[in-house]
């Protein structure tokens, strides 16, 4: 646990001992979702099914693959957005994209 977060908890450092196996096997199994993740094939969807199913408009989803914060494909002329690897957009990010222009 890094100190200063756990200063600000006020944690002593009995606790903070405690705490350090349990970090270190939560990092663990942070990395094994992520390679889970990564071994799962490409969930391919075009531009409105993705605008559908993260809950966003066709035009904030074309911004996403704009600025590359959305993972995507190119097949041919058609985009697909990758939701495989698609993160939930939080609301600082539609807001972030909803300012974009788009080109």
């Amino acid at each position: 646990m890094a100190p200063d977060l756990a200063a600000a908890l006020g944690l002593d450092d009995a606790v903070r001992k405690a705490l350090v196996p349990f970090v270190a096997e939560l990092r663990a199994v942070r990395e094994a979702v992520d390679r889970l993740i990564e071994a799962q094939p490409p969930l391919l969807v075009g531009v409105q099914e993705a605008a559908r199913r993260l809950g966003v408009s066709v035009s904030t989803v074309r911004r996403g693959v704009k600025d590359g914060s959305l993972p995507y494909r190119r097949i041919g002329r058609s985009v697909r957005i990758d939701l495989a690897r698609c993160r939930g957009l939080d609301g600082a990010a539609v807001r972030r994209l909803g300012r974009s222009p788009i080109a």
